[in-house]
Parts: C-alpha cells; sequence; structure tokens
C-alpha cells in the first residue's frame, strides 16, 4: 500500500521467513484529541502504533532485544518520520497498525540501528455520522518510521557507542546486521532550498508537564510545539493548516527546566513541498542553537 509523501520515509521491509519475530499487528482506539474537526488524523497520534505494533511484540517474541537492558544497552530514538492521509477518520472506528524492525549499522561501522516501521488503517467516517458498513475496506491512515541508536547511555562516554552486538549471537541476533542505514545529522534537516532564515519566534521553557519517565521530555511534545509556532507565523492562513507530514531529528534531550530558542522558517513553494501532495507550507524548526541544536523539526503543512 502507498501513499501521499511516502518519499520521506524509507521503505518499509518486506518479510523474511521466519518473520514471526520481527513482524506485528495492533489495534487501538483513538482518543477525540487524536482526531481534528475535519476528520484527519493528529500525526503524533500514529506514534503510539510503534509501541503497540512493534515494541510490545518484539520484546516478548524476541528474548535477545529484551535481554539488551540486562547488558546496559538501550535503543535511544533519535529520528522520526510520520506522514498522514486524508481521511476521514472517525474516533469511533479502531484503527489497525502492522509494524516490523529490523536492525542495521551505518555505512562505516560506527553506529548500529533498531529501526521501526508502522502502516496504519482504518474504515473511513466521521464522529456523529453514521459508522461504515461492517465490510466496508480500511484505508490508508499513515504511515511512521522510527529509528534508533543503539547505545549504553549510561556508560562512561568513552563505553557508550555500541558497534557489535558482541555474545548476543548465541541468542539469535547477528554480530553485525547485514542491513546497512544511513546517519543523518540532526542539523541537516535545516538546509531545505528556498526556507526564510531562522527566526527565534519564541523562547521555550519546559516543565514536568513536558517530560516522561524516561526522565527528559517527551519525544512528541517537540512537533506540538512547533506546529502551534508555525501556526502563529502563517497567521489566518495557518488556523486552518493541519500538519501532513512530520520528520524529527533528536540530538540530545531537554530536561523540565530547560529553556531553549525556537527559531523557525518557512517555505511556501519549491521541491520540497513536492514531496507531501496538497501541503502548502513547510516549517522547518530548530531547539536550541542551528548549529548544534537539542531537536530540528520539518513539518508539511496542508
Amino acid at each position: 500500500m502507498t501513499d501521499a509523501g511516502s518519499a520521506l520515509l524509507p521503505p518499509m521491509p518486506a518479510p523474511r521467513p521466519p518473520a514471526s519475530d520481527e513482524e506485528g499487528t495492533a489495534e487501538l482506539r483513538p482518543r477525540y484529541e487524536d482526531v481534528a474537526q475535519d476528520g484527519r488524523l493528529a500525526l503524533t497520534s500514529l506514534m503510539q502504533g510503534v509501541g503497540a505494533a512493534v515494541w510490545r511484540g518484539m520484546l516478548a517474541k524476541s528474548p535477545a532485544v529484551a535481554s539488551f537492558r540486562a547488558e546496559g544497552i538501550l535503543p535511544i530514538l533519535r529520528r522520526v518520520v510520520v506522514v498522514g492521509a486524508p481521511g476521514p477518520f472517525s474516533v469511533d472506528e479502531p484503527i489497525h497498525y502492522r509494524g516490523a524492525w529490523r536492525l542495521a549499522r551505518d555505512e562505516r561501522g560506527e553506529r548500529l540501528f533498531l529501526n521501526m516501521w508502522v502502516e496504519a488503517t482504518a474504515r473511513a467516517g466521521r464522529t456523529f455520522e453514521r459508522g461504515p458498513a461492517a465490510d466496508a475496506p480500511r484505508v490508508l491512515a499513515g504511515r511512521v518510521f522510527a529509528e534508533h541508536v543503539v547505545t549504553r547511555p549510561f556508560a562512561p562516554k568513552e563505553e557508550r557507542k555500541v558497534t557489535r552486538l558482541a555474545g548476543f549471537a548465541a541468542r539469535g541476533l547477528p554480530e553485525v546486521p547485514e542491513d546497512v542505514h544511513p546517519f543523518e545529522p540532526a542539523e541537516a534537516l535545516l538546509a531545505h532550498r528556498g526556507a526564510e532564515p531562522l527566526v527565534a519566534a519564541r523562547e521555550v521553557r519546559f516543565g514536568m508537564m513536558h517530560t516522561d519517565s524516561n526522565q527528559h521530555v517527551n519525544s512528541l511534545v517537540y512537533p506540538r510545539l512547533a506546529e502551534e509556532a508555525a501556526v502563529e507565523r502563517l497567521g489566518d492562513d495557518g488556523a486552518r493548516l493541519l500538519a501532513r507530514a512530520i520528520e524529527l531529528r533528536y540530538r540530545k534531550p531537554c530536561f523540565a527546566g530547560d529553556r531553549v530558542l525556537l527559531p523557525l522558517a518557512l517555505v511556501r513553494a519549491g521541491p520540497s513541498l513536492a514531496l507531501v501532495p496538497g501541503a502548502s507550507a513547510l516549517a522547518v524548526a530548530a531547539f536550541g542553537a542551528p548549529e548544534a541544536p537539542h531537536c530540528t523539526a520539518a513539518l508539511w503543512l496542508g
């Protein structure tokens, strides 16, 4: 199944036998705040499918990955791409998620990745209207790609990097994965042709409300703040727009009490917009100094 904006995402890998531990499914109901008034899904709502369809199944089916934590190894989320479909969708219809995961390495052998893909489908409909027929087909609701760097975050600095899974071969994982995945720096996301100069639209102060049990600002706080800044910059036009694709790249975490500048630039024409049909503006934002940001974000709005 293909969708608008698929050029932004690495393609979901084809199943490979035996694939029982690399694939998963889940079905979840959206919340009211997940569906905009015109029936389009908020992109961040699709991220719950990563946990439900990939993480939980992977940890249950792959004891080797589940044993990472005992070795001090954690896959840390570093890059997310989410692309939504037009809909409309109803809060009363469940969303079906199909997910997959693969281990990979970068070209230089300096990093290992745990990559995840999710495809979301649902029966089209609108909240408070008659629901779809029981045999109505599910249509694409969105797609997610989540890149995790495999690391030892609590080890001394010189021991944090993981380039081989030594000792895991007996547990079913390759010491060095065959798949190759490119590493793209967070600050490179800011280099969109045709963008206005970055403007510090606001200062952001993070509080406890922005954090999660990972002890830092939750990864999905950043796109919401960036979208709010873009809507403000776009004025009356922005009030009718909704992010239809997002890409986030995390460089280092923020914590409760941190203050960072949120510089933002807009692209209103050019090839970047063509990546997401129907997009009328692209917002590019950094949290912190653009040359060394905590997080960068690109949002296609339409």
